[in-house]
């Protein structure tokens, strides 16, 4: 492999790179903006990426990159962790693609308006170790922790899912999911910048959206998306028109699921494994079975009841957060995270597990258990809430007597509209719990 490697591959001067205002924007205009934006950035090391339009997003990254800069993507959009981010890396800016979503006092520039590529077809070259971009964990259990990525492993692991996944000029893909989450970089930005692909610049969420959205780009069209956005589609019947391929991460998808998707796009649908120290390191076509196949170059050891990854995008061993059984050193059988598992009156079961037996109870269109917080370990008891319009708490405990120990029976299991979902569907705890204490407010008030 070169020294460096360019901003963008796969494409010729006039390919599509994606769309802004419903015009395409070619491959040499998003260049000749990377070079042109790059030239007027301010000189700092660090710039935090707030873009909402997914091309505008992909703009200034690829400026960050010739400006040899490095992408702060920040773990929640909450003015206090903006701030907070800023003040741990005080020689940075912010770059948006909208005025007010900079927090006031932080210096910030905007993404200029796509103008008409020149006659050449320029395209950037960025040394291998140049630090491009820093993840940073949701600091769910305290600080957020930094995870930095040269552009070399980007690189690297974007070749290596597009060849595996077959995703190559023409194709065009729609997230669902923001850039800023590593998941969706690594999809939505990464994949089609590095393999000729058109990345459609919005991130819809209603499944009538996610429909009109596809159905207005170019086959061979993808969608990457995740469990709760996927079961919201199919839960409403959206049309979504012929896929490509469907790819899921940031929460377990079940089978049933799965295959429901695959038939109506009928598109394989990959889920992807990883995290953000790793990004994407294995996938598995999810309603064929439960076996994962890593990334080619990706080799997996264990070490004591640790699982460490090692080779390809990495650049050193890393250790997984997740239980795993390996089936050699490219095979594994996923069995969560430590903290997943439960045990009540001597019996052990996964919150995981449990959450699918809730979710395949008919009329439950949403729900999860957890634990309370005022839950004690000698005496643990579960609780979970649930969307399920037209069904009451008692039908769904009667259908979860069949499916599960008696012994993790939520108590309570509290009817709500709706779950306090992020924006990639995960349920951050201290949300789910305000949510809980007022449902059991409303269930109190009126029994």
């Amino acid at each position: 492999m070169s020294a460096a490697l360019p901003v963008v591959a796969g494409f010729r001067a006039g390919d599509r790179i994606g769309w802004s205002g419903g015009a395409p924007v070619s491959a040499a205009q998003f260049c000749a903006a990377a070079l042109e934006l790059a030239a007027r950035l301010p000189r700092k090391r660090f710039v935090l990426n707030l873009c909402n339009d997914r091309l505008n997003f992909a703009l200034a990254f690829a400026a960050a990159l010739v400006a040899r800069q490095t992408s702060l993507l920040p773990p929640s959009s909450a003015v206090g962790a903006l701030l907070d981010l800023q003040a741990s890396h005080p020689d940075s800016y912010c770059m948006a693609d909208q005025a007010g979503l900079a927090p006031a006092g932080l210096p910030a520039i905007l993404v200029p308006p796509w103008r008409p590529a020149a006659g050449t077809f320029d395209v950037p070259l960025i040394p291998l170790a140049h630090g491009a971009f820093i993840a940073f964990t949701s600091g769910s259990t305290g600080r957020p922790q930094a995870h930095a990525r040269t552009w070399g492993s980007l690189v690297t692991a974007a070749r290596v899912l597009g060849a595996r996944l077959g995703f190559a000029a023409p194709c065009s893909i729609l997230g669902t999911v923001p850039p800023q989450h590593v998941y969706g970089f690594e999809t939505t930005v990464m994949l089609p910048l590095q393999n000729g692909g058109a990345l459609h610049p919005g991130k819809p969420l209603l499944p009538a959206d996610v429909a009109a959205a596809l159905e207005g780009m170019p086959q061979p069209r993808w969608l990457a998306t995740t469990p709760a956005h996927l079961r919201a589609c199919v839960g409403a019947n959206a049309a979504l028109p012929p896929l490509a391929g469907i790819l899921s991460a940031t929460m377990p998808l079940s089978a049933e699921l799965a295959a429901e998707a695959e038939r109506r796009t009928g598109a394989p649908l990959h889920e992807i494994y990883g995290c953000t120290e790793t990004g994407v390191i294995a996938l598995r076509r999810t309603a064929s079975g439960e076996r994962w196949r890593v990334s080619d170059g990706i080799r997996l050891r264990n070490r004591g009841e640790e699982t460490w990854a090692e080779g390809g995008q990495l650049a050193a061993p890393t250790r997984l957060p997740d239980r795993l059984s390996l089936e050699g050193e490219t095979g594994f059988t996923l069995l969560g995270r430590p903290e997943d598992m439960v045990k009540i009156a001597g019996k052990r079961a996964s919150l995981e597990q449990l959450n699918r037996e809730l979710l395949s109870v008919r009329g439950v269109r949403d729900g999860v258990f957890f634990v309370p917080e005022a839950a004690a370990a000698h005496r643990l008891r579960l609780a979970a809430l649930v969307v399920a319009p037209g069904s009451d708490a008692r039908a769904i405990l009667t259908a979860l007597r069949s499916r599960i120990d008696a012994a993790f029976l939520p108590r309570p299991l509290l009817i709500v509209e709706a779950l306090p979902r992020n924006a990639t569907g995960k349920l951050p705890r201290e949300a789910l719990l305000a949510l809980a204490r007022s449902a059991a407010q409303r269930s109190q008030r009126s029994a």
